[in-house]
């Protein structure tokens, strides 16, 4: 069966619109982490030029696509299993990832402070058990954040901030659920620190940021083979879903200027 080409539309406010369907395989899974059961959308600002659009759908596509793939390996148990401690590694890694992103061109320091305030007032304190909300002094160090249920319920808007399945995709890693789970854990305590980086990065200030040397080193092998290049990745894609001529041609356009915009970035 071919795939089914994502559009990119423009509403007539100017703002950026795509829809992409999930797989009925993963819907339930799908809702559950990021909040949508039949379509993924994405929605960009009148102000984007066409041509960082066209970049941002083929990347949020990869994303989507990504995260589907992810949630049938965990469903089979094919995905890679992780210790804690290798978790807070990988964390490492997208920690310097996210960061690298942006710090180049910051822009300005009230986005990272507003996404900032929006994790912290809007995802975790909603959060907050009655207890803290009457007296927060009882929970100095709002041990309450890292309670499973909390975990649980603040995963799916971690995943979509700090942009893991992107992360995982560049590192060519799929994680089983309890492995996930601890990676997606370990990104949320170090979201803030990142974010204030950034913030300072677009205030001019590039002084030394020490939060990377409080990572581990992961030890449990290399993020992907060496042998095994983006292109093969994108080949065995293509092998696994088979899509159809123009499909194919659309996607190897997409890829390569996915590509292309990384390989300036580096």
């Amino acid at each position: 069966m071919a795939l089914r080409m994502v559009a990119l539309n423009r509403a007539p406010d100017g703002r950026w619109f795509a829809r992409k369907g999930i797989p009925e395989d993963v819907r339930e899974d799908y809702q559950r982490l990021y909040g949508h059961k039949r379509e993924a959308h994405l929605k960009l600002p009148a102000g984007t030029p066409k041509h960082e659009a066209k970049a941002r759908l083929g990347e949020w596509e990869a994303e989507v696509e990504t995260r589907v793939a992810t949630l049938r390996a965990q469903r089979n148990g094919e995905g890679q299993p992780l210790t804690k401690l290798n978790a807070i590694a990988l964390a490492g890694r997208w920690y310097n990832w996210f960061v690298k992103q942006h710090e180049d061109d910051p822009g300005p320091a009230k986005r990272w402070r507003e996404t900032a305030d929006y994790f912290v007032w809007d995802v975790l304190r909603d959060e907050a058990p009655d207890s803290y909300e009457e007296d927060p002094s009882s929970d100095p160090h709002s041990d309450w954040e890292r309670a499973p249920e909390v975990r649980e319920a603040v995963r799916p808007h971690v995943a979509e901030l700090a942009r893991t399945a992107t992360f995982l995709a560049g590192e060519g890693k799929a994680l089983n659920a309890t492995a996930y789970a601890l990676f997606v854990d370990a990104v949320s305590d170090n979201l803030l620190p990142a974010l204030s980086v950034l913030e300072r990065r677009a205030k001019g200030d590039y002084s030394r940021d020490n939060t990377p040397d409080t990572f581990p080193p992961f030890t449990d092998g290399t993020a992907r083979s060496p042998s095994v290049s983006c292109w093969d990745l994108f080949e065995a894609f293509v092998l696994a879903t088979k899509p159809a001529s123009a499909d194919f041609t659309d996607r190897e356009h997409r890829f390569r200027a996915i590509v292309s915009t990384e390989f300036r970035r580096s």
